[in-house]
């Protein structure tokens, strides 16, 4: 790509503030000076692709020889309805769970999987929380999400174990307090301050728009699911128009969001925001569409589940959670709460480290001169013309 002398210090100028904000506010995030080697892998469509397969517990887990004798811990799941997410971070927490040497003392049983569907009503959520919470059985419940994780605090006991994980925004959904960032105390979650206003600030630092399209259910949920308080203050304090469409069903739907992409390009967005809905979730269905009519509209589309969607045509995401290390966090506390690790055990910190992800030949196709610095900063990288190269590294 062909930048101007004067295009490349706007772009270094702007990067360059990009990285001193990060900084200012602790997290860590490869800027010039200390560039992390960006992987280059092949785009693919959805067609092409194998999507995830969401698996429920396993009915038992048997015990080793090696293991104690006591009886193993009861451990239920509840999620409100099935996302590709929820299933990711569970097998993650499970194989961590296993490295730990922990999974052969946990039970999940089959009859404790619990998903009512993303069509219930926020009674029938409550009404299987009761059930949970009543269950003189279940030593522990693995909440998935921001509707599993409210039902289980408005029907909490105030004894057994919540470990909530992948809750969009602990603080606007009332989970988390904004000051003091204490939470149920029986509930763990792993919340970093402030993320999703980095996030935004971030996407329109790097690549500035003017009017940026967001979509979402007009609940607290589906709020907290869009990061739309967040995107509202940061639009305020920058300087753009955000575009609002609440008028998406409660299950998200695809027709739904294709009726919201078509009103949002109506009234003239140049950006759009790719946030945690039921209709981008491509275990579900299939959301190509959508992101062909925002590519061929020239739209700069950014995701905030990064890689699975930059991989399919979005321009650029910024991936919050590292699966990794947050499946390590959660199987620590789980042995940490159930009291299977000694209490001298070093446990797995809190950890936010964004990765920043850029597809190539969506930013050729909008005609934008990626800038060199987001480029250097970039973890991955994809470009279908680079075909059968997968997980290359750039040199640097």
């Amino acid at each position: 790509m062909k930048n101007s002398h004067t295009s490349i210090l706007r772009h270094i100028a702007a990067l360059a503030a990009f990285c001193l904000f990060m900084a200012a506010n602790a997290v860590p995030v490869a800027c010039a000076g200390t560039p992390a080697a960006p992987r280059i892998v092949a785009a693919t469509t959805a067609a092409g692709t194998t999507p995830l397969s969401p698996t429920g517990p396993a009915s038992s887990i048997a015990t080793t020889g090696n293991s104690t004798t006591a009886p193993l811990k009861t451990v239920a799941y509840f999620e409100a309805g099935p996302y590709w997410e929820f299933s990711l971070i569970y097998k993650q927490v499970r194989a961590s769970l296993e490295q730990r040497g922990l999974l052969q003392h946990l039970n999940f049983p089959q009859s404790l999987y619990i998903s009512p569907g993303w069509n219930a009503s926020n009674a029938d959520y409550r009404r299987e929380a009761a059930k949970l919470m009543t269950n003189s059985s279940v030593d522990m419940i693995l909440a998935m999400g921001t509707a599993a994780t409210k039902a289980l605090l408005a029907e909490n006991n105030g004894i057994t174990p919540i470990m909530s994980i992948d809750v969009a925004d602990p603080v606007g959904a009332g989970i988390v307090d904004a000051q003091t960032g204490k939470t149920a105390p029986n509930l763990t979650i792993q919340y970093q301050r402030d993320k999703w206003y980095k996030v935004f600030t971030l996407f329109h630092q790097a690549l500035p728009f003017s009017r940026l399209g967001i979509m979402y259910h007009d609940s607290p949920e589906g709020l907290s699911y869009s990061n739309v308080n967040e995107a509202r203050e940061v639009a305020r304090e920058r300087g753009f128009t955000l575009v609002e469409y609440p008028y998406l069903d409660k299950a998200e739907s695809m027709d739904t969001c294709t009726k919201g992409v078509n009103a949002l390009l109506d009234q003239g967005v140049d950006a759009f925001y790719i946030s945690a809905l039921n209709c981008f979730d491509w275990t579900q269905g299939n959301p190509q569409p959508m992101f062909d009519i925002l590519n061929s509209r020239k739209i700069r589309t950014f995701a905030r589940d990064g890689s699975i969607h930059v991989r399919r045509g979005a321009l650029m995401g910024l991936s919050t959670l590292n699966y990794l290390p947050l499946g390590r966090f959660y199987a620590d506390r789980i042995g940490q709460r159930l009291h299977l690790l000694p209490p001298t055990a070093v446990l797995e910190k809190e950890s936010y480290t964004p990765k920043i992800t850029l597809n190539i030949v969506t930013a050729s196709n909008l005609g934008i001169d990626l800038p060199l610095l987001l480029l250097i900063s970039a973890d991955e990288i994809f470009d279908s013309t680079l075909a059968g190269v997968q997980n290359a590294t750039m040199a640097q």
